[in-house]
């Protein structure tokens, strides 16, 4: 059952994500990554199973991030496939080398390799069930703005507009649906870490904790943290 429009998800008073570019193609990523393992793509899959499926959870997605995705799926799934054949050869190799020891032994990855499909069309049902805010000349005036006032996520010496213009969206939604009488949780899920987190530290930085709390955002560092706070069962 998938929500059809905002009224939908304020009615049905689920909760709901909204996610930005990094953390769905965290999704198509290599397994080799730190961020990247069985509990990460178990919350992926139950994220999308309940927009998708159930309606257990709403989730908007900013037409920038579309953009982003449109732009960049296709090259991280190749770096995932390439880095995985890699990680192949290398232990074939290893194979040999213990081989000639006399240690008998032989690594397969071919199963990983078939596995990277899977793990793209949980993004595709995702962000194909997701409902799209478009871009307004307003909120393209307000990233602008951001980005000229340094607000985070806008960073000294970066071109962080389209950053600025995906958090511009997603405040400003948040803002329509509280006005709209909606009080379930709001996610934002970015796994953009160096952008909006303090350094030494966890916390959020102030400027974008203090907006956040107005709306009644709640962050989301990574896939697993993301399907915790909007309540969802993530074993196997």
């Amino acid at each position: 059952m998938t929500l059809q429009n905002l009224d939908d998800i304020v009615a049905a008073q689920v909760p709901l994500i909204l996610p930005d570019t990094c953390i769905l193609l965290d999704i198509l990523r290599s397994p080799r990554r730190d961020n990247v393992d069985a509990r990460s793509v178990l919350s992926a899959k139950a994220i999308a199973e309940a927009v998708k499926l159930i309606g257990s959870v709403g989730s908007v997605v900013a037409s920038q991030v579309c953009d982003e995705l449109s732009d960049n799926r296709g090259r991280v799934r190749q770096e995932t496939e390439d880095g995985l054949r890699k990680l192949q050869i290398e232990l074939q190799r290893i194979d040999g080398w213990s081989g000639a020891l006399g240690v008998n032994g032989q690594a397969d990855l071919s199963h990983g390799l078939n596995a990277v499909s899977r793990c793209e069309l949980i993004l595709v049902d995702w962000v194909d069930a997701s409902l799209v805010a478009p871009t307004t000349d307003t909120l393209t005036g307000r990233a602008h703005r951001r980005m000229m006032q340094r607000a985070t996520p806008a960073r000294q010496g970066k071109d962080s507009f389209k950053d600025c213009l995906v958090v511009e969206t997603y405040l400003t939604l948040a803002k329509e649906l509280r006005v709209k009488g909606y009080t379930e949780r709001i996610v934002f899920a970015s796994s953009n870490t160096a952008e909006f987190i303090e350094r030494p530290g966890s916390q959020l930085h102030a400027d974008i904790a203090q907006e956040f709390a107005v709306v009644g955002i709640e962050y989301a560092r990574a896939l697993h943290e993301a399907a915790y706070r909007l309540g969802l069962n993530t074993q196997a």
